[in-house]
């Protein structure tokens, strides 16, 4: 019998709502039960929301009133946009009052990208590959074989189901590497070409078949564990949490920076990986261990000098 997982029809309203919690978060702080009231909802799920934006990569903090909020990137001010309520509003003024104008269409199409819904397409995708990754994720624990349903081949061309054993994410766990049972190939497929998921009541059947690599938080194999320890800046933070999200239980806050900092502990198969992330991020991170990252990273910069 299988078991159907829910990742492409999620309630609308709930979609609503969830932004209109990630807006009220990066306005202020609020407490569990403004948020409630202000959503028409319960404590308990305020605090489930909680936990889904956490998983989709946003931090969210508690300050010294009980006040919950969003941590905003650099330079991203809330008044420059409407929030949602707003370009309802005006769209709604727009198509009542403006029909047949000719700069009614062109000004309805900048209220969406000046607008908090500029960001609900990226966000919506976020959320739905999240599940996809919670879903294969619990396969694989459970040795699982699942059917991808719907999946859109770039090699073929061809949009159909796949039934496989999943064993393994690949690098950036954008893609899961699992057997083909069809023709008993190891293959990766991409999360986001997936329609979705449907976990079986069925073990794994060709375990023997499987090609594993041990691979590391942020998908790079190797043979031998290092750990890693670093401080990041608040933005280093997110984009670490955010583009690799097996990193979150190695980062805490750095209690003697007054929350300006966060701490980040945690082993790696390779520094090629989080080489890379702290190459990207270089003036927001600083190594603190161990010495022959710190070298790595030297020498990296040091070739790209002489290039």
């Amino acid at each position: 019998m299988a078991k159907a997982k829910e990742t492409a029809d999620i309630p609308q309203a709930k979609i609503l709502r969830v932004f209109q919690l990630i807006g009220l978060l990066k306005s202020g702080g609020r407490t569990v039960n403004q948020l409630a009231q202000q959503l028409d909802a319960n404590a308990r799920t305020i605090y489930r929301y909680f936990k889904l934006l956490e998983e989709l990569g946003f931090m969210i903090d508690q300050d010294f009133h009980g006040k919950f909020f969003i941590h905003r990137e650099e330079g991203e001010n809330p008044e420059d946009r409407f929030s949602l309520e707003e370009v309802t509003m005006m769209r709604q003024l727009l198509q009542s009052g403006a029909s047949g104008h000719p700069l009614q269409e062109a000004m309805l199409r900048k209220l969406s990208f000046h607008s908090e819904a500029r960001d609900l397409p990226e966000q919506f995708l976020k959320m739905r590959v999240a599940k996809l990754f919670r879903t294969i994720n619990e396969a694989i624990e459970g040795k699982k074989q699942i059917l991808l349903k719907s999946y859109h081949s770039a090699n073929s061309q061809e949009i159909n189901d796949r039934l496989v054993e999943p064993f393994q994410f690949g690098e950036g766990f954008q893609s899961v590497l699992a057997l083909d049972t069809k023709d008993k190939q190891s293959k990766y497929f991409k999360l986001e070409r997936i329609g979705e998921v449907v976990v079986l009541d069925k073990p794994y059947k060709f375990e023997a078949l499987h090609q594993k690599n041990a691979t590391d938080m942020f998908g790079l194999s190797g043979r031998k564990q290092i750990w890693v320890s670093m401080r990041l800046s608040l933005k280093a933070c997110m984009l670490l949490r955010e583009e690799f999200p097996l990193s979150v239980k190695y980062i805490e806050k750095d209690n003697e920076s007054e929350g300006k900092s966060y701490l980040f502990n945690g082993p790696v198969l390779h520094f090629k990986g989080i080489g890379r992330f702290v190459m990207g991020l270089a003036d927001e991170i600083t190594i603190s261990s161990p010495p022959e990252f710190k070298q790595y990273i030297k020498d990296i910069i040091k070739q790209q000098k002489l290039v």
